[in-house]
């Protein structure tokens, strides 16, 4: 007689029951979301803020985010705009505005200068709830509510920099142009819309791709509708206005952008897909397991409440048009400016958000319970992403630490510090004691960087920016080597700013290790003992090593 034949009867029955159970649970959830839709968003905001808060109060400023502080901190709107012109910062000033109001609110701290970043995602959240749920069952809101936080986008909503408010905005602006293109479109969503694409486009110039996918859809509309409404163009028209006020910004920020440290490529493109959706793999795939073997169910009630609700054919194009936004970015990038990064291209989380959401909605019409449960692993995905931008934070702070005692350690206390790549240098100079900040020093040379690197235009800011404006112990190279004093020079050899090393080792023969903390090197150096001559090394930089 087989015994093991009882055992395994009782277990399968007991993991039926379980999964009843968990199908019954998921179905209620799917009930609970559409009947009582406003207390969970509260729930979601909490949770959150929360979560994004603790992050965002607990991770040190780095690089970007210190020239955010230093220019919101400026005397008044009159010096940010000076500072704003020298080029080397290439924002519209309307961030710093609202930058400027958050510190004077809630003092000057981490979570004071990235809070409208962190609200400025929760509400692009909230906007694509309201999008989807106007034409899908409220458990489909809630996916497109929760894609974008464990998507790499989530991070700039913990970053002090416009990104998490262009997306807010933008959202904002998807969110009106919906309600605007309605045959009972109402003044209130034409307003929502031009204030939306102003405030965007005046946080970040880039968020005119934001506009550009708007007016296609639209363009659409009119062609389906066969109707032209005159309002919405207007509407997108006046929202890309503050443009004309911020002429003369642009123009002095181009003038950065032959030689800016990123260069717009066409491999920019699969780049910016694989960043923002490489940490969505396992929501993906969870997605695609729940729509081959979750069963359905027989609720004719749900099936045919579910079939006569979809977006319209305007609205898909719409979305469409955001995730095409780096595709676009890039080639007029690659026309007019030659400069892009990834996050100019952000916006295109909207739309993927959005497809996502619609994508569940069709595979899953007549399995709420299904999209519930996806719903309840989404957000066991961001409380798991919470906890590692927590972890990373805490290993920022403690490797900060460390190199502050690894300089005091040294000894040598008479000799200035200077620190080989700017992102290194603007964090010590703001995090570390007396004894170590005031010995810092940077050494700039745009014509050095240029040769070594390829691209200078971080460095060209160090002159123009940092050494006017933000009162930062800023050398220029050649004058300093020149004085015969001898320094320290603390930074990793492998950094995609650090010039000064190579330069070093090739003109002066006294560079002595003095120690190694990770991969950041400390050497002495005299340039009294056999530096050569600057003019030996003062190549042109088109003659640079390729």
């Amino acid at each position: 007689m087989n015994r093991t034949a009882p055992v395994v009867s009782v277990r399968l029955f007991a993991a039926r029951r379980l999964l009843l159970q968990l199908h019954a649970f998921a179905e209620d959830l799917a009930d609970q979301i559409e009947k009582r839709k406003a207390w969970f968003l509260a729930g979601f905001s909490i949770v959150y803020l929360a979560v994004t808060g603790l992050v965002a109060s607990h991770r040190p400023l780095w690089n970007d985010e210190l020239y955010t502080l230093y220019i919101a901190r400026l005397h008044s709107m009159r010096d940010v705009w000076g500072a704003l012109s020298t080029g080397a910062e290439q924002l519209p000033p309307f961030f710093y505005v609202i930058t400027r109001a958050s510190l004077a609110l809630f003092g000057t701290n981490e979570l004071s200068l990235r809070l409208p970043e962190v609200i400025g995602f929760w509400l692009m959240g909230f906007c694509l709830f309201r999008f989807v749920s106007k034409r899908a069952p409220g458990a489909y809101g809630t996916l497109a509510l929760l894609f974008p936080i464990v998507t790499g986008s989530y991070y700039y909503a913990t970053e002090a920099r416009p990104y998490g408010l262009v997306l807010g905005f933008s959202g904002l602006a998807l969110l009106s142009w919906q309600a605007a293109a309605e045959p009972d479109g109402r003044l209130f969503s034409l307003a929502g819309l031009v204030v939306s694409l102003a405030a965007a486009i005046s946080s970040h110039y880039h968020a005119v791709f934001v506009v550009v996918a708007l007016a296609f859809a639209e363009a659409v509309r009119c062609i389906t509708v066969r109707r032209f409404n005159l309002r919405v163009w207007a509407a997108l028209g006046l929202g890309v206005t503050p443009l004309l006020g911020f002429v003369p910004l642009i123009r002095r920020a181009m003038g950065y952008s032959a030689t800016f440290w990123s260069q717009a490529r066409w491999m920019s493109i699969p780049e910016f897909y694989y960043s923002l959706l490489a940490p969505t793999v396992l929501p993906l795939m969870a997605l695609l397991v729940l729509t081959a073997v979750y069963p359905t169910t027989n609720s004719s009630r749900r099936r045919c409440a579910s079939d006569t609700l979809g977006p319209h054919p305007y609205e898909l194009v719409a979305i469409l048009g955001f995730m095409a936004i780096p595709i676009v970015a890039v080639a007029l990038s690659m026309l007019v400016t030659g400069a892009f990064t990834e996050r100019y291209a952000l916006p295109a989380v909207i739309g993927c958000s959005v497809i996502i959401a619609i994508a569940a909605h069709r595979s899953l019409y007549d399995r709420p319970a299904a999209a519930a449960i996806l719903t309840l692993f989404l957000c066991v995905c961001f409380l798991s992403l919470g906890a590692k931008s927590f972890a990373n934070g805490t290993a920022i702070r403690e490797a900060n630490a460390q190199a502050v005692e690894f300089l005091q350690s040294v000894g040598m206390s008479d000799l200035p510090i200077a620190v080989s790549d700017q992102h290194a240098f603007m964090s010590l100079a703001h995090y570390a004691p007396w004894d170590i900040g005031s010995r810092l020093i940077y050494l700039a040379d745009p014509g050095k960087a240029l040769y070594h690197l390829g691209h200078n235009s971080v460095e060209k800011g160090t002159l123009s920016l940092l050494k006017p404006w933000f009162h930062l112990p800023i050398e220029e190279y050649e004058p300093f080597l020149a004085s015969g004093h001898s320094f320290l020079v603390y930074g990793a050899s492998g950094h995609f700013l650090n010039w000064l090393l190579p330069d070093l080792m090739t003109r002066c023969r006294h560079v002595e290790l003095k120690g190694r903390h990770k991969d950041s090197l400390l050497f002495l150096v005299t340039p009294g003992r056999g530096c050569e001559d600057p003019a030996v090394h003062s190549g042109s930089p088109h003659e640079r090593p390729r």
